[in-house]
């Protein structure tokens, strides 16, 4: 009898742990996925936010030469 409900639990165990097994690994690859995706755009955004703040500068300077310029006349 003892042997009986060992079998069963042994075999629900066998089906069960590869369904979890699977479930962790493909978690395991979206976060892998993810971190990587991060690391591969971090260098595009700075430099987004480099040419941002270029133009942001530009801008302020050529207002700033205008002043000036209205200034000086």
């Amino acid at each position: 009898m003892m042997n009986k409900y060992r079998s069963v639990l042994l075999a629900l165990a066998a089906v069960w742990l590869p369904f979890y097994g699977c479930e962790s690994k493909s978690d395991t690859v979206t976060k892998g996925r993810e971190a990587v995706k991060e690391v591969v755009t971090q260098p595009f955004n700075t430099l987004e936010a480099a040419k941002d703040s270029l133009k942001h500068s530009e801008e302020k300077s050529k207002a700033a030469l205008e002043e000036a310029d209205k200034e000086a006349k």
